[in-house]
């Protein structure tokens, strides 16, 4: 580290120093809800990386040193929260350990799979005017903002109309469903 710092440590710290704050209360941030990385950790890798390009960090305003900084100190974060992900991802080779291999079962159908597209399109007749047309262009493919302009209203609203749609839809569909349940009930 000696060859890619060649200044004096009293300019680093009247430099970065002053940002060490800010970036233990976003480290802390960061780090609240996972168990990736302790938040002095991230912030004396940041300081590390820092010292790094402190040739380059001189330069440059306090602002934008400020915004690298928290960039460098997030970008690390996410390195760390990858890392650990993979780890225990990865997990170990269980050919090598003898464990017994599980099959699982095959899973039960869902009740939504057992209704038919006839159905659902005979559901969707049964829908008021304006969730059903919203629904419809949504099933087209079209998205919320074309379906507002194409209706003449908001996408907040094309929203709050299919969700409405999907709860009638629902409604229409649960005893059909439950119908087909009990056919096939053994």
């Amino acid at each position: 580290m000696s060859q890619a710092f060649a200044g004096d440590g009293q300019h680093f710290e009247s430099v970065i120093g002053p940002h060490r704050p800010l970036l233990l209360g976003l480290a802390r941030k960061l780090c609240r809800n996972s168990g990736a990385a302790d938040p002095e950790d991230l912030v004396q890798d940041t300081l590390e990386r820092a010292l790094r390009h402190f040739d380059q960090l001189r330069e440059w305003s306090d602002s934008t040193r400020r915004a690298w900084l928290c960039t460098t100190l997030q970008r690390k974060f996410l390195d760390q929260c990858r890392r650990q992900r993979t780890e225990n991802s990865e997990g170990p080779d269980l050919e090598r350990v003898g464990a017994p291999v599980l099959v699982r079962e095959p899973r039960a159908w869902r009740t939504w799979e057992r209704v038919s597209d006839e159905e659902l399109r005979w559901a969707i007749t049964r829908l008021r005017p304006p969730l059903r047309t919203a629904f419809e262009l949504h099933l087209a493919g079209l998205r919320y903002k074309a379906i507002a302009e194409k209706l003449g209203t908001t996408p907040g609203t094309v929203g709050f109309w299919l969700h409405q749609a999907r709860r009638e839809l629902k409604a229409l569909l649960r005893p059909v469903a439950a119908a087909h349940a009990e056919e096939h009930a053994p």
